[in-house]
């Protein structure tokens, strides 16, 4: 008699444990789709990623590179951050995210495709 209660409880238990699960998906934002035919600004479109993202909370020169608007195209090319050959593979694009102390720190959106796209369109400074 002892065990059918248990029994009894413990499918109660489950019951209303799986009955109060509801997932619901909820679909990241991948931002504006990048068109790679569309010019991209470096000074417009790019260079305020690392603001919004508080990467010149860091790197603003002082004790760092610098990545402020007006010094981050001199930082990016002087200590070849990017590569032109392979832009998924540029420094700039891969760190964030992946190591300390840049795990709290990751582009969101389309950031990084806009980063990547901006790169194999040339780099330009425009």
């Amino acid at each position: 008699m002892k065990a059918l209660q248990v029994l009894f409880v413990s499918i109660l238990f489950l019951s209303v444990l799986g009955a109060g699960c509801d997932y619901k998906f909820i679909k990241p934002d991948t931002g504006d789709p990048v068109d790679p035919e569309e010019p991209i600004s470096f000074s417009e479109q790019v260079e305020p990623i690392w603001t919004t993202q508080s990467c010149t909370n860091c790197h603003n020169g002082s004790v760092t590179f610098s990545l402020e608007p007006g010094k981050a195209y001199q930082s990016l090319t002087s200590l070849n951050l990017m590569d032109l050959d392979n832009a998924p593979n540029s420094l700039i694009v891969k760190v964030p995210g992946t190591s300390a102390p840049h795990t709290n720190y990751n582009y969101v959106g389309n950031q990084k495709t806009l980063i990547i796209t901006w790169i194999e369109q040339g780099a330009e400074d425009n």
